[in-house]
This record gives C-alpha cells, structure tokens and sequence, in this order.
C-alpha cells in the first residue's frame, strides 16, 4: 500500500515514449494514476491518498499534531496553506511518513517535500528531461527505464562512514531525497533545500524533570496511538529493554490489538526473556518466544536486494524468517519495535552532558552531580570526566569528531571516495552546547535506521519512538537531564516508571545479538572467504582483500571489531552481486 511513482516535468511536455513506458510499469506493478496535469502523472497502490484540491497530493499518512488518526483529506483552505507555503506548513503542523507531490496549476515549478523521519522512502532519477521519483528502485526501473548500475565510489563511500546517509545512493544516477527536505524542480534547474533540523526544537528548554518526564510521556502516548490507529493488530519486537517496552506500554494505554514477539540466541547475553515475560504480563498481551538459527542464514542472500545500499545486516535475515512464522494467520498490519529508542532518549557515554552543565550554570553543585552520574555510567573517573568536560566547554575540544572506518578498504577506494562530508545535521550552530550536539548525531544515525525501510516487506516495519513530535519534545530536554545515579534515559525512566515493572524501568544491562552475529561467521567462515577471494568488492578494487582474508584464516574463535567489519563487506558483496545479475 506504501509504493508510488511519479512522472515530473515542469515545463509541461511530458515525453510520449516516457508516458507509455510509464503507464506500462504501472499496470505490471499495480499501481494506479491517482493525480495527472500536464506536468505531473503520479500513481499509487493506496487507495485514497489526500487531494490536494488541484495542486498537487500527499501519498503515505499524514497526522494532524493534535490529532489521534490518519488524515483522509484536508480542507481546500488548508490545501491552498500547504500549496501557499511550499510545504512548510506540513513539516510545522503535521507529521508522519509522507511524501507530498506540490504541482501549482498555474505552472512553474513542482515541489517534493519528505517527512522529517519518515520511513516513506524517495528515490530520484533523472531521464529524457523528465524526473522520475518512486518509493523504491523496481518501481525506477519499471515505471521510470532506470537501468541499475553499481556506483563502486559510492560503495566505498558508504563503507567508509556507514552511520550516516547521503543523498547519493550506491547505484549510478539515483539519489534520494531524505527527510525534511524539499526537492523543487524548475524548467531549467532542481535544488534541493533543508526545511526541517533538530537544531530548531532545542529552544526553549524544558529544563524541569517533572515536566520533562509527563512531556515525553504525553508524546509518546500520542505518537504511537496515532500510529498504531492505521491497524488492526500489530506484531512488536519485545526484546524486554526499555525502549521496546514502552512502546508496549503505549500500545496498551492507546487499546491497540497486539502480540509481543521476542527473539533469542543460545547465549545468554541474547536471551532476554525473563524481561520480556515481566512486561507482557504486567500488560497482559501474549508473548511469543523464538529461536535464531544460525544455519538458516544464508550469507550469499542480501536482504537489501531491493535498497539503493547495502544497509541490511545478515542476522535480520534470521529475524524476518521468524517474524513471518509468527504471522501466518495472525492479521498483523506491521511490525512495531523499539529502534531508535537510545538515540532519541539520549542514551550517551560522554562528558557531553557535563560541558552543557558547565556552559549553562557553571562551576558547582550541578555541575559536579551531573559529573557524578556521566562517572558512574562511563564507566570514568570523576576527574577524567570533569576535565574533559572542561575542555569540552572552554577549551576549544570539538563538540564531534568525525571517525570514518577505512578497516579492510584498499588504497584505491580511499583515493576514490570524497572527504567525508559531515551530515548536515552536525554543521553545528553558533553556540551549539557539545552534548546536545551528541544527541543530535545519535538522531542524525537513527535517520539512517528509519529511512532504509522497503516498502515491497510483506509487512511494514514502524519504529513509533522516532515519530517527529515525540524527537522534538526530546531535543527540547537538556542533555545532563537524561543522566541520574549513573543511569542513562532517566526522563523516559521516570515517564513511564507507573506502567512498567521496576525491574525493566530500574534495568541497567542490555541485550545483544553479537553472540548470533560471532555463530554466524564462524558456522560460514569458508564460504565467507571463498566469496570475498572471487567477489565484486575485491575485483573492483573496494577491499583490502589480504587484510580481510587474515581475519577469515585466524583459527581462534571470533572476536573483537575485525570479524564484524568483515560481515559488513559481506552485506556490501551480496548487495552488488543482486544488482549485477550475479
């Protein structure tokens, strides 16, 4: 229900070879024509996407901020705000995963605004003078004549600095238009423009916890049953850590239908149970336990086959698998998790939120206790702690230090790759407090989560914690709020002590898959090696492959960073070998 294509020219003389192969990829995928002018033919697989009163439409679901469910339609006045506006009325009043379609009757230019943290996806290609934009890359090439071709430099690039998302996509010619952003096409030239950055919800500060707490909780409650509103009944991933259960716990309040499923490994450090057992039955929802089986991945499978990059992890694939077992028959409309949940409640181990202190009340008894509790989570000195926080605030220390991984990329691939580019949301304002940066950069990566989903899953992924409201509230809370007695999150703690048990509101280890991800290249170690030795990556020259082939060869048991990085170049390989037809 989630996919779209659009046919744009600005100038109003659309192609008759590009309008027939567009219609043609339309009927083979299902979609249908749900706007047409002149200059604008757009088509998708929902059933009424919002009108625009003639200027233009609105595809995914959009939210009211005071409202509890999706909008059908919007008024011709508020049509004509939205139209009037360029769009920023949308990111200023209303929220959720959309993509808007602006085409003014009158002429001049389109414009194409994505949701700020939406997981409706917008991809971009340019052919014949036209553009062509769509939800995903089968949809480009059915509808839009895209042939898909490896960009090997942006390969490299992606490997370099994997946290963070550019425009640029790993396949020639496509790029993407991320969230908040506004993509406006003229007769001669496109530009694309920011219309929505964290750094404008960090003023005014919510600086009393009391306060803070309810905020965060009131958001959360809202954004959720808002989105949990689209379904009849959800699946969510329960790993029984906190951000998981308080989606549970807003699920519950909001009345929503929903299981729990949660996923664990032979070792303990994924076995998450006993937590997850504790909150179903506080909330009294069914709790379903499965098992990953590590021979039931396949490592030369990529499950970002249908993605412009390479960002599935192997182990998802196990996840998926369970997932669809327990869903036969169930009548899930998506599935729910706590992604994103650290980034948004400002889960740090930095002096960040020390300098904050130091810069906004100065030397003293606040300054030292915040110290106290960064020392006791870090785990650091007090002294450690509190001198970096003066550098941090005085002394000229960057906020944000970019460290890209250049672990098993060749020389050339380093050559070839740009300087890494900072993400747009880390070109820090003036007066920008360090730690608040950090959390800003923990959002910039949770953007990447959010934004990789496939619309073409069988069943949507939702990750409610990173909903536009409940991030704005949560970038308005002080940095040093989050801490307290060497616990991090404190304020969504506190926010939802009363609906959780203690000992998942008080829960101070986490839950791992690494255990699963060490049983995965152990039990696939040789076929790992023989397709890096005969892959894309090394014949095109992207890896290090003697370097790589070293920690394949080590007989000891896997361990430390080396292994890990290794399954990323496996990701990368199998993703290029889809795209190749190999």
């Amino acid at each position: 229900m989630r996919r779209f294509a659009a046919l744009l020219h600005p100038k109003g003389r659309l192609d008759p070879d590009l309008q027939r192969g567009f219609e043609k990829g339309l009927r083979g995928a299902g979609l249908k024509l749900c706007f047409t002018s002149d200059r604008a033919w757009v088509a998708c697989a929902q059933d009424a996407p919002i009108q625009l009163d003639g200027q233009g439409i609105i595809l995914g679901a959009l939210f009211r901020r005071d409202g509890v469910r999706a909008l059908r339609e919007v008024g011709a006045d508020e049509a004509a705000r939205i139209a009037a506006t360029h769009g920023t009325r949308l990111i200023a009043h209303h929220w959720g995963p959309y993509v808007a379609i602006l085409v003014p009757p009158s002429g001049g230019v389109i414009e194409i605004v994505r949701a700020p943290l939406g997981e409706l996806p917008c991809y971009v290609y340019q052919t014949a003078g036209a553009t062509v934009i769509a939800s995903d890359i089968d949809l480009l090439v059915a509808c839009g004549g895209l042939r898909p071709a490896v960009a090997w430099e942006e390969v490299a690039q992606h490997l370099l600095v994997r946290d963070t998302r550019r425009a640029e996509t790993c396949l020639q010619g496509v790029r993407e238009l991320q969230g908040g952003q506004r993509l406006t096409l003229g007769p001669t030239a496109s530009a694309t423009e920011a219309l929505w950055t964290p750094w404008s919800c960090v003023h005014p500060r919510i600086d009393d916890p009391d306060e803070a707490a309810q905020r965060v909780r009131d958001s959360a409650r809202a954004c959720i049953a808002a989105r949990a509103s689209q379904q009849q009944r959800i699946l969510l991933l329960l790993s029984g850590g906190l951000d998981s259960s308080v989606v549970a716990a807003c699920l519950a309040d909001a009345g929503a239908a929903f299981d729990a499923l949660t996923l664990v490994t032979r070792e303990k450090t994924g076995d998450e149970r006993s937590y997850a057992r504790l909150v179903c039955e506080q909330l009294g929802t069914t709790l379903i336990e499965a098992q990953r089986d590590v021979s039931r991945v396949d490592v030369a499978r990529s499950g970002a086959r249908h993605l412009p990059r390479p960002t599935v992890r192997l182990f998802v694939q196990e996840s998926k698998r369970l997932i669809e077992a327990a869903s036969v028959g169930a009548g899930y409309g998506a599935v729910y998790t706590g992604g994103g949940g650290d980034n948004v409640f400002c889960s740090l181990q930095s002096s960040g939120p020390a300098a904050d202190r130091l810069l906004v009340a100065g030397p003293g008894r606040a300054f030292l206790r915040t110290v106290g509790d960064i020392s006791q989570l870090a785990p650091a000195s007090l002294w450690a702690v509190a001198s970096d926080a003066v550098r941090r605030a005085w002394l000229g220390k960057p906020a944000l230090r970019h460290v890209p991984d250049a672990t098993f990329l060749s020389r050339q691939a380093l050559a070839s790759a740009e300087p890494a580019r900072e993400h747009p949301w880390l070109d820090l304002p003036e007066g920008a407090l360090p730690g608040k940066a950090m959390h800003v950069r923990l959002l910039a990566f949770a953007q990447s989560f959010v934004e990789a989903t496939d619309p073409q899953d069988a069943l949507p992924s939702v990750a409610p914690l990173l909903s536009q409201p409940l991030v704005e509230t949560c970038l308005a809370v002080p940095s040093w709020l989050w801490f307290e007695n060497g616990r991090n999150r404190i304020v969504a703690r506190r926010a939802f002590a009363s609906d959780l048990p203690a000992a998942i509101v008080q829960r101070r280890s986490k839950g791992t898959p690494d255990s699963f991800v060490a049983a995965i290249f152990e039990t696939h170690r040789s076929t790992i090696r023989t397709m890096l030795a005969d892959g894309m990556l090394a014949a095109n020259g992207i890896i290090d492959l003697a370097a790589a082939l070293r920690i394949l060869d080590d007989p000891r048991p896997a361990q430390g960073a080396g292994f890990r990085r290794v399954l990323e170049l496996v990701d990368a390989e199998t993703w290029a070998r889809a795209w190749s037809g190999r």
